[in-house]
């Protein structure tokens, strides 16, 4: 029976780094990466999990919770060591000394920092750093889920094609890497005497998402500064408004776990991927308003008559409740209050190198899009192919009011959004006609 288990990418706590680095350490131990020591080990996972330039993917088991495997990844590895070093050599340094005292350890050390900036010109500066799966565990689909994830997080960053070396020994690897469509490119000697084998895989799509240099949002002053200082008052805000959000509605979230379990018996929760700021993935929480198995009755696109949704889904989703569980995904940093609503990774695949930049900036809760759009439901009714209507009457405007956003983000705009919402679930009349004063497109051509 295939493994049941969940894949993150953050945040970790430091016993899951701990853990990471303990796997790294016993199934690699001759690795490129082994020789800097489990301490140093924990440092470099935890960088690589907060940075822009690379991703930490661990997969657990949903019964236990015990680490399974995870996956380490870069869109540019000399980059990503650039940045280690610079941000992180205080801490570092003190733990490599006792490891230059050993030689041959130190040689090896030295051979794995020169390699970030060793790469062949011709080769992808993306890169898999490392892919470890626990012996128990291999060949019960933890592996390619992992892979799975990987790609689209390459994909939704734009990049054309990565690169993955894995020792010539290791012959499941090889056979892995073949299978999921890698293509062997030649070899590599990382370490003196020790040859690698070089794979590359090229992924479907190319549209160029990089973080872009942006400039201040408005009403924050300064360039960059104003930036980190509008980012950092409205993370407080998101935690503050967020806790008091799930303190003031406890009473209602039970209510509704209640009448969702007793309709069916089926999950509470509705755990759905989707890409984050800087193209992370991450699993949205909702509380499930469909039958058990939804996604493979239909596609993503709910109309208010879809037959998939349950009697309690359909009151959740008139009164926006189902949308309750996303204030945890608010606290732990997957999502803002507010910002342009994250996608599923088949829709952010068809972005284009414009509309990548709606990664720069979390994910929200409620954007303009949502408030001109919070009918969705019934716009989509009664169409017999749902995606396609959405497509064609909704998503362009989706995209115009989120690149809005982003253009035009600020603490001032923020809390228009959040009071224009509030005044939209509550049903006052005079909403939309603030609507079309604050919004800072021509509603005639978005709203269809």
């Amino acid at each position: 029976m295939p493994e049941r288990f969940r894949i993150t990418a953050g945040p970790f706590s430091e016993a899951q780094i701990a853990a990471v680095a303990r796997m790294h350490a016993a199934e690699v131990p001759d690795g490129f990466l082994s020789s800097l020591g489990e301490p140093v080990l924990c440092l470099l996972y935890r960088h690589v999990a907060g940075s822009r330039l690379g991703v930490l993917l661990l997969a657990e088991s949903e019964e236990t919770g015990e680490p399974l495997g995870y996956v380490c990844a870069a869109v540019d590895t000399s980059a990503l060591f650039t940045e280690f070093g610079r941000r992180r050599w205080a801490s570092a340094v003190p733990l490599l000394v006792p490891r230059l005292m050993h030689p041959a350890r130190a040689r090896r050390m030295l051979e794995t920092l020169a390699y970030g900036g060793s790469s062949d010109a011709g080769l992808p500066r993306a890169e898999i750093m490392n892919f470890v799966v626990v012996p128990s565990r291999r060949g019960l689909g933890v592996a390619a889920g992992l892979f799975e994830q990987l790609t689209v997080w390459f994909e939704a960053r734009g990049v054309p094609a990565f690169k993955a070396v894995t020792g010539e020994r290791q012959r499941r690897a090889h056979g892995f890497y073949e299978k999921s469509g890698c293509v062997p490119h030649g070899q590599t000697a990382i370490h003196r005497n020790q040859q690698s084998r070089i794979y590359i895989y090229t992924l479907p799509t190319a549209a160029g998402y990089a973080p872009s240099m942006e400039k201040a949002p408005r009403g924050t002053g300064g360039a960059r500064r104003g930036t980190a200082g509008y980012d950092a008052v409205k993370r407080a805000m998101d935690i503050a408004v967020a806790a008091a959000v799930l303190a003031a509605t406890s009473p209602v979230a039970l209510a509704a776990a209640w009448r969702i379990k007793r309709e069916d018996g089926g999950p509470i929760l509705y755990r759905g991927t989707r890409i984050g700021r800087y193209g992370r993935p991450f699993a949205m929480l909702k509380f499930r308003s469909m039958v058990v198995d939804a996604a493979r009755l239909g596609g993503p696109s709910t109309a208010d008559d879809d037959p998939r949704l349950t009697a309690t889904g359909r009151f959740l989703r008139r009164w926006k409740l189902d949308e309750l569980p996303q204030m945890v995904n608010v606290l732990v940093g997957d999502m803002s209050l507010v910002g342009p609503r994250p996608q599923v990774p088949s829709d952010v695949r068809r972005y284009t190198a414009d509309e990548m930049r709606l990664l720069d900036v979390r994910p929200g809760v409620t954007d303009w899009a949502s408030i001109v759009f919070h009918d969705e439901g019934a716009i989509l009714a009664g169409h017999a192919d749902v995606d396609r209507a959405y497509d064609e009457l909704i998503r362009p405007g989706k995209i115009a009011l989120g690149l809005a956003y982003v253009e035009n983000r600020g603490l001032g705009t923020d809390l228009r959004i959040l009071a224009l919402t509030a005044l939209t679930l509550v049903g006052y009349r005079g909403a939309q006609e603030l609507l079309r004063r604050e919004v800072p497109l021509d509603l005639s051509h978005v709203r269809r």
